[in-house]
């Protein structure tokens, strides 16, 4: 029944020739994913972002949260704001639409192409996932953070950046709490010790690019990130499909 169960969650992968989102017809998939009505639906994050963790912003400049509460990662990026279109996909990929990883893939690897290229080209990047608990793993079939990895890897790949996979290097011990259901206070407490580093040889002295699907408050990707500073590595560069804006 399992090896069933995979090959029908791989065969969704190749379905094609209609929009991705709503179904209708595609005359250039897969370089079009989406029908021009759903594609400018997306609200690509900007125009302004925080310098720091890449959310969009009111003003320019450094974020509040960043100001109050300093993420360890090096820096952050997130190809759209976490809202309407944006969240109903990913929570569809969540929910068993993984051909979604493609597009979601696709466009974050194309944003850290644009903010980050100079950056990227310069080093050898790690690329890891943020994980699951091995049982929420297990009852959805899947991570949907290391789905989107696998597809950013390969468009860094291509574009010539040297990077490669380290899937395994964090675990997730137990399970969590939504953090935008949380307080500020409680947001650190939620994550704290949830993950673990499990590799730590293979980290050391290493670039890490940290995919995760959304940002909300930023302490999921701070917490896994100093846990991967902590393993000796030299810069982690958190990257998301979708980020929370700061609130006015």
């Amino acid at each position: 029944m399992s090896k069933l169960m995979d090959f029908l969650r791989r065969a969704d992968f190749l379905r094609g020739y209609t929009c991705d989102r709503c179904g209708r017809e595609v005359f250039c998939y897969p370089a079009q994913r989406l029908c021009e009505r759903c594609e400018n639906e997306l609200e690509e994050n900007g125009p302004r972002v925080c310098p720091k963790c890449g959310r969009q912003t009111v003003a320019d400049g450094v974020c509040l949260n960043c100001k109050s509460h300093p993420p360890s990662f090096f820096v952050g990026c997130s190809a759209f704001v976490y809202d309407g279109e944006v969240a109903e996909m990913i929570n569809a990929l969540k929910e068993g639409k993984r051909r979604l990883a493609y597009l979601l893939g696709e466009k974050t690897a194309e944003r850290l192409l644009f903010e980050h290229s100079k950056l990227l080209k310069t080093a050898e990047w790690l690329v890891v996932p943020v994980p699951l608990t091995e049982r929420a793993r297990e009852k959805r079939g899947y991570n949907q953070a290391e789905e989107i990895a696998r597809i950013i890897l390969s468009e860094l790949q291509a574009a010539g950046v040297k990077v490669s996979p380290a899937f395994d290097v964090l675990q997730k011990r137990r399970e969590t709490t939504a953090q935008k259901h949380l307080e500020a206070k409680s947001r650190k407490e939620n994550v704290s010790g949830a993950y673990h580093v499990h590799q730590r040889k293979v980290l050391r002295g290493k670039n890490v690019l940290l995919v995760d699907d959304i940002m909300t408050t930023g302490a999921t990707g701070d917490e896994c990130s100093r846990l991967l500073a902590g393993a000796g590595t030299q810069r982690v560069l958190f990257c998301t499909v979708a980020a929370t804006p700061e609130i006015p």
